[in-house]
This record gives C-alpha cells, sequence and structure tokens, in this order.
C-alpha cells in the first residue's frame, strides 16, 4: 500500500513539472544579488509607503507614510538613521502653505525631479501638489477637486481617484497614469523646474562642434608642415606647367624656340 502511495506520489510531481513546463514557466535564478535593510519602520514610527532617494545625495531618502498623510526626510549612514518630519502634520486633509501646517489625504504616490522638488499624487483630493523649500502649491486640479478626465489648463484638468506621477525629465513633464480613466497624460512643467535636468543638451553639442574645429585645424597645421618640403617654392615666374619642355621641343625647320627669338631679335637689328 505505501509503495503504491509513492507511485502517485511520484506521477503527480511529474505531471506538475510537466503542466509548468508546458505552460512556458521556466524559471531562471540570477545570482550575485544582495538585499538589506536600511531601515525599519517600525523603530521610526513611519509606514514608508512610497520612497525616493535624493538627487544628488547616496543617504538621504524622501518616505511617504500614507496612512500618516505625511512626507518624511531619512538619512542613514554607518547604521545611525535620522528622520525629520518634512510636510504634512499626520491629519488627513487638504491645505496648502507653509510645510509645517500642509495637509494631504493619504497620498499613494509620488515623484520627485533634478531639484528634489516633490510632485504628490493626492488623489483623494483629487489634485496634484507640489512640496518646495518655501512651502507647498497646487499645481493641477485646483478648480475642480472631483473626479473626471478633463485635459487643458493645468488648475481646470480633472483625474479619477486613482492615479500615479513619474516625471520625465527628457519632456520636462510629469507623466499621469491615470488607472481609473485608463489613460496615461502629461503634465508639462515649467522649464525652471526641469533645469538641473540632463536636457540641455544644446551645450553639449556646442562643445563637441568647437572640439571637433579644433581638431581639424590641428590636423591641417600638421599635413602643412609634413608636405612643406615637397612644395616647389614660388619664384614669382607665371610659368604655365610644360612650358620649358615646348621651350626646348624643335619645330618643322629644327630650330628650337630659343633660336626663332634670336633669328628675330637679329632682323629687328
Amino acid at each position: 500500500m505505501a509503495s503504491f502511495s509513492n507511485f502517485h506520489f511520484i506521477i503527480g510531481i511529474i505531471l506538475l513539472v510537466n503542466i509548468v513546463q508546458g505552460t512556458g514557466g521556466e524559471i531562471v535564478f540570477e545570482e550575485g544579488y544582495t538585499v538589506s535593510t536600511v531601515i525599519d519602520g517600525d523603530k521610526l514610527h513611519i509606514n514608508p509607503y512610497s520612497v525616493f532617494s535624493l538627487y544628488g545625495s547616496s543617504s538621504d531618502l524622501i518616505i511617504l507614510d500614507s496612512v500618516k498623510s505625511t512626507f518624511y526626510t531619512v538619512s542613514f549612514s554607518d547604521s545611525q538613521v535620522s528622520e525629520m518630519e518634512l510636510s504634512g502634520n499626520g491629519v488627513a486633509g487638504y491645505k496648502d502653505g507653509d510645510l509645517g501646517s500642509a495637509m494631504f489625504n493619504k497620498p499613494k504616490s509620488f515623484a520627485l525631479d533634478r531639484k528634489n522638488n516633490i510632485y504628490i499624487a493626492d488623489k483623494t483630493n483629487h489634485v496634484i501638489r507640489k512640496i518646495t523649500k518655501s512651502g507647498v502649491t497646487t499645481i493641477a486640479g485646483g478648480y475642480v477637486q472631483k473626479t473626471g478626465k478633463a485635459d487643458g489648463p493645468a488648475q481646470n484638468a480633472s483625474f479619477s481617484d486613482d492615479f500615479e506621477l513619474a516625471f520625465d525629465p527628457q519632456r520636462c513633464a510629469l507623466l499621469i497614469s491615470d488607472h481609473g480613466n485608463r489613460l496615461v497624460r502629461q503634465l508639462d512643467l515649467k522649464p525652471n523646474d526641469c533645469s538641473g535636468s540632463s536636457s540641455g543638451s544644446g551645450v553639449g553639442s556646442t562643445t563637441a562642434w568647437s572640439i571637433g574645429v579644433i581638431v581639424a585645424c590641428i590636423i591641417g597645421l600638421i599635413i602643412g608642415f609634413a608636405i612643406r618640403p615637397y612644395v616647389l617654392p614660388h619664384t614669382g615666374n607665371n610659368i604655365r606647367p610644360g612650358q620649358h619642355d615646348m621651350e626646348a621641343l624643335p619645330n618643322q625647320s629644327g630650330e628650337t624656340s630659343g633660336d626663332l627669338l634670336l633669328r628675330h631679335q637679329k632682323r629687328n637689328c
């Protein structure tokens, strides 16, 4: 009886393997990666819902605690972690202004530009907010504050109650994944919001062009000095190619051009 059960067990394993292989479920394990905990939310009394690393820093993070509707700046180095409340007071609501008194309504998505400005998908309030060093503002949806899918001037735009943001430095824009409306939308930012991004490629192109001109000039000088010994010096006589050879050739009577010139001079005398 035991051998019969073992037989069924083996058959079951074989069938399971065949099912996985038949559905194209090949699994490839790539080694060489390591997972480690850098921040313990329980110790900081933070429930990290979304996190971004600040540009230009290897140890500073922006963490969103959606439950508390609060953003935190967290620094960690050599196992020392410190956190500071950035904006939001732990109470859900809608209020712009200074960082300490601003209120959000359980946002779950935010984006960070190259100047470390923060853009919040405050979807319960149906608006997009912005955090800078000077405070919090509403940059889209402020005149509507209800669900919809209207485009146009940002303050007149409307969004679903489920959308996320991503910063696109090439477009200098926020890309909006509007899940509720099944749309991908774009919010164009101001040029100074993207001044620290890599989109200013015109300077790089001008620099490359200047370097190319300088290199071409140097190569031209080198070639000029290299061929200089092989170039005949200018004597001031405007002699056409082959003229010396033509003067040395005799005519039909056996006279060269020099003989003809001498005879012509004697005749004039």
